[in-house]
């Protein structure tokens, strides 16, 4: 029988180096093997070295260690070499920079205006976004503060605004208050009182038949409102401005909803040209600013053809004749008579409702008269002595003349229906305008400086039906019939005749014809 053996030699120097014990060992060998050792140094006392701490810093270069312990034997403590280890170590992490202050705000006020007081001050941290911590130290001050010291009564400040009525209708309140200047309290040591309140919307709240409900109309939804109240909304998306609608009550004190007004919408098309209009006013030479008031006139005139316009458009129309009005008096250019189809456009029976809305914001059609008038003196002062010009369209009759201020040729008869190109409402009108040639003298001032009287007269066929309602609901409507003249010829014993037939066809709402003797 055989057995293998192994075994372990322990030898004890009797002159051991540094107090250390060495130990031999051999591996498992056969016992017909013959004995040669292969010898292990190390500390048999001492436990395996621990794990390397975490790093002590976060960032940056810090320190780990690990340690190990020496276990005791009969022998005694037999353990060599250290039983803690540093080493160094980095972390990848940038460290953070402290935060830097900026300057310190000034002082706030005092907190009282008499007597003692604190103020305060504030400072901000400056941080970084990537790898900033905050400021240390505190980012706000106080001291103390002194003011004279305060009387024995104090004075109020001013009122602040009134709150918000508390009700909307039916008797709401409203409150405001006042401070005791010195105290920054109310009511001490100021006599009175820091508070007042008053009553508000006194109005009856409107009972439910009396508010017109949401509704739908023209591609807008109109919100409820009581009777008497206007909702505005944006106008239709081919145009700028604002609509509005009003509610209304009928005679039984039901409400109802009013027509949409577009008196402020203005369509895209006219304020393109009104833009245009402004570019032309910029240009430093008369020429060029002449000629692009023609293309303004014929764009103007295109638009109108079409008669698809918002009640706006009727204003902003004449504000661009008044413009262009006025470039003509400064340019080289001179407006042909057929331009004055754009005023008879405007002045069709069919947009009636439409000067009417418009008359909610402006006497539009009281300054187109004005336009017109200055719009025929320009012609006028481009014609030959002695030479008229006829303008009939479907709603007004234009004459010009340009005589010679020392001999007027005839006397004036207005319209002259017999006349070639005259309009079948015209023929028929009874409206007539006499103007004796004698009317026509100057003063002696003036004689030498003016040689010629530009003479205008207009029927208009239905400005009377167009203009604003008059005050007075007695008068009588007619046609209008107007007289310029330029420069104004002095009073004389002659009159003038004006003959104007009544429109007596049912109408309900008569519209009003001033003469003004004052104002010839």
């Amino acid at each position: 029988m055989r057995v293998d053996v192994q075994h372990t030699v322990l030898y004890l120097n009797p002159k051991p180096d540094d107090d250390e014990q060495k130990v031999k060992t051999q591996r498992p060998r056969s016992a017909d093997q013959p004995g040669v050792f292969q010898a292990q140094t190390g500390d048999p006392a001492a436990e395996e070295w621990s794990q390397w701490s975490v790093c002590s810093l976060t960032c940056g270069q810090g320190w780990q260690v690990r340690s190990r312990s020496c276990v005791s034997s009969p022998y005694g403590t037999l353990c060599s070499g250290p039983l803690r280890e540093t080493r160094l170590c980095n972390n990848t992490a940038t460290c953070p920079v402290e935060g830097q202050w900026l300057d310190w705000a000034t002082w706030s006020q005092c907190s009282v205006t008499c007597g003692s007081g604190t103020q305060q001050r504030q400072r901000r941290c400056s941080v970084s976004v990537h790898g900033w911590a905050e400021c240390k130290g505190p980012h706000a001050e106080t001291r103390e503060c002194t003011n004279p010291s305060c009387g024995g009564g104090g004075n109020w400040g001013a009122w602040n605004h009134w709150s918000l009525c508390s009700k909307t209708c039916d008797s709401g309140w409203q409150r405001r208050f006042r401070m005791c200047e010195g105290t920054g309290i109310q009511g001490y040591p100021c006599e009175g009182s820091g508070e007042e309140v008053r009553s508000c919307n006194d109005k009856k709240c409107p009972a439910p038949h009396e508010i017109c409900k949401d509704e739908y109309q023209v591609a807008m939804t109109w919100k409820r409102a009581s009777a008497g109240e206007t909702v505005y909304n944006k106008c239709p998306s081919n145009a700028t401005g604002s609509a509005s609608r009003r509610c209304l009550l009928d005679a039984n004190g039901v409400a109802y909803w009013g027509p949409p007004s577009f008196a402020r919408c203005v369509s895209l098309e006219y304020r393109y040209l009104h833009l245009s209009l402004r570019e032309h006013l910029a240009k430093g030479q008369r020429t060029l600013a002449g000629e692009g008031m023609s293309q303004i006139v014929r764009s103007l005139l295109e638009l109108m053809s079409r008669k698809n316009y918002y009640s706006g458009d009727l204003l902003f129309s004449v504000e661009i004749l008044r413009n262009v009005t006025d470039t003509f008096k400064r340019a080289t250019y001179i407006p042909a008579p057929d331009d004055v189809q754009i005023v008879s456009l405007m002045l069709d029976i069919e947009n009636l409702e439409k000067w009417e809305d418009a008359h909610q914001v402006s006497p539009g059609s009281v300054l187109l008269m004005r336009v017109v008038e200055d719009f025929i003196h320009l012609i006028g002062e481009a014609q030959k002595p002695f030479q008229s010009f006829l303008v009939v369209t479907n709603n007004l009759i234009i004459t010009i003349q340009r005589e010679p201020v020392s001999a007027v040729s005839s006397d004036i008869n207005f319209p002259m229906k017999g006349r070639r190109g005259m309009k079948d409402w015209a023929r028929s009108a009874d409206d007539k305008l006499f103007i004796p040639k004698e009317v026509f003298t100057l003063s002696s001032d003036e004689s030498d400086d003016t040689p010629y009287f530009v003479i205008g007269a207009i029927l208009y066929r239905t400005l009377g039906l167009i203009m604003p309602p008059p005050k007075d609901p007695f008068v009588i409507s007619s046609k209008i019939l107007t007289v310029t003249v330029r420069p104004l010829p002095k009073p004389t014993e002659p009159l003038v005749s004006v003959e104007l037939a009544p429109l007596l066809n049912g109408t309900t709402d008569p519209q009003c014809v001033v003469w003004e003797n004052g104002n010839p």
